[in-house]
């Protein structure tokens, strides 16, 4: 009887110290897995919850080539002076649309030639701005080449319009002609339009 009762007591003593150590074993591991979880996931939160550095300053931009030459954009290649030579009403729009013809004169990289154009000219009649697009012929005594262009402007009180816009010149140059070197290039241009007498300036520049 004395040994069964001890078996007995050393099986309970024996099962009890064993369920201690499994608790001690599970607390243990949980207390270390806790420690690695929370120590992978902190930084994590720290790196996510940092705000994005800002690129709205000039200086934090690279304007190495090929932007480099968007600092300045130099002297005018082409300069051309023109006069409206008809300005008829667009049909169903609004009183201030026109269908425009013009003519007149220029230089380009100091090449005289001859010009005449076809546009639309759209003006808002929220603000007063303008839309033009069209077409116009260069020409000198020996060559031809076409360029579409496209502007938005604002209006003054006295009848002045300024423009900014575009030019891409097509590749109707002759093959080696004074004109040639236009040929696919592209121009980015300003001009003051008088409304008051029909004429119009226009400087630009070549976009390399």
């Amino acid at each position: 009887m004395n040994y069964k009762k001890n078996v007995g007591t050393t099986s309970r003593i024996t099962a009890t110290t064993a369920l201690m150590m499994l608790v001690s074993v599970t607390i243990v591991s949980s207390f270390s897995l806790s420690n690695i979880i929370i120590s992978n996931a902190v930084p994590q939160l720290v790196i996510a919850e940092k705000p994005q550095s800002s690129v709205n300053s000039m200086k934090e931009i690279n304007f190495s080539s090929p932007f480099s030459n968007s600092f300045s954009l130099g002297t005018p290649f082409l300069v051309e002076y023109d006069n409206t030579t008809s300005l008829n009403a667009i049909k169903n729009t609004g009183p201030k649309n026109f269908d425009v013809t013009f003519e007149g004169y220029g230089t380009v990289n100091g090449l005289r030639y001859r010009d005449n154009g076809t546009g639309i000219y759209l003006t808002n009649p929220v603000d007063g701005s303008v839309y033009q697009k069209g077409v116009i012929e260069l020409k000198t005594d020996s060559d031809t080449i076409e360029t579409t262009y496209e502007s938005i402007s604002r209006k003054s009180d006295s009848g002045i319009v300024l423009d900014n816009g575009i030019m891409i010149f097509n590749a109707s140059s002759s093959n080696g002609g004074e004109l040639s070197f236009l040929n696919n290039t592209v121009a980015v241009y300003k001009d003051i339009l008088d409304l008051r007498r029909g004429n119009l300036t226009t400087i630009a520049w070549e976009w390399k």
